[in-house]
């Protein structure tokens, strides 16, 4: 039932195709995601049509899904004297906190190096700028690197070559899974058509994932009105001490 909802949404998307100059048409099963006290994960569903007319058949589809930028500071540790102590930091930005890329394909068969370098590709393909302190090229490719693997320890960062199903080289869907820990933002989707190593097609667009409810209000004070979040804290510590000791007393 939900593979002939989805051939029948592809359906409707490529009837509209033609009139494109884009050979993708794109769309996702969500214009934005709400995040509640309970949210644990989902699934967003990516799909879309394809027009094989100027170029013939492609030879694959890319999908990412890139998360709100983010200045980091990362510190290289090193053991001295038995003891674990950090050394040099590297603060560096945008990075994205959230990053995606699924394909029907793997990426080296689809694009060579330079191209997913300039088209921003892969977690391997990643680049920033040095935001204060000095770095050698390999050594801020090493604090990249390592960047990536505390981002894929968290399940913020994925990459699934398999994850993009293209059918009768017209219509394509994927799936990226939202983790529960996933940064509050805008969004970028990106959909790319490669054809002998070049992209000729491509669309983006926005999905916004924002909190709803007590902790939207709660997450605003802590990050614009923070003075106010902290004395207010501090206040409640207090009263509900006072209130405590109140009862004790009573007893």
């Amino acid at each position: 039932m939900r593979r002939a909802f989805t051939a029948i949404i592809f359906a409707l998307l490529l009837a509209h195709a033609p009139a494109l100059a884009n050979v993708l048409v794109t769309d996702l099963s969500k214009d934005q995601i709400s995040i509640r006290g309970d949210f644990t994960g989902e699934t967003l569903l990516l799909f879309g049509a394809i027009d094989p007319t100027p170029h013939g058949p492609v030879d694959g589809v890319v999908v990412v899904l890139r998360g709100p930028g983010e200045n980091v500071t990362l510190r290289k540790k090193q053991k001295s004297l038995g003891i674990w102590v950090n050394q040099q930091a590297y603060r560096m930005g945008p990075l994205p906190g959230f990053l995606a890329t699924v394909s029907s394909a793997p990426l080296s068969d689809l694009a060579p190096p330079e191209e997913r370098r300039q088209l921003n590709i892969g977690a391997d393909q990643l680049d920033a700028s040095l935001l204060s302190g000095t770095a050698s090229a390999a050594e801020k490719q090493e604090a990249l690197q390592a960047y990536v693997r505390l981002k894929r320890s968290d399940a913020l960062f994925d990459e699934n070559a398999q994850a993009v199903e293209i059918i009768d080289d017209r219509l394509f869907r994927a799936e990226i899974k939202l983790p529960a820990g996933m940064p509050v933002g805008r969004y970028v989707t990106e959909f790319f058509a490669f054809k002998n190593g070049r992209v000729v097609g491509y669309r983006t667009g926005e999905l916004p994932v924002d909190i709803v409810g007590a902790g939207h209000i709660l997450g605003e004070a802590a990050h614009h009105q923070s003075l106010l979040y902290g004395l207010s804290g501090v206040a409640l510590a207090v009263f509900m001490g006072w209130g405590v000791a109140a009862i004790f007393r009573r007893r």
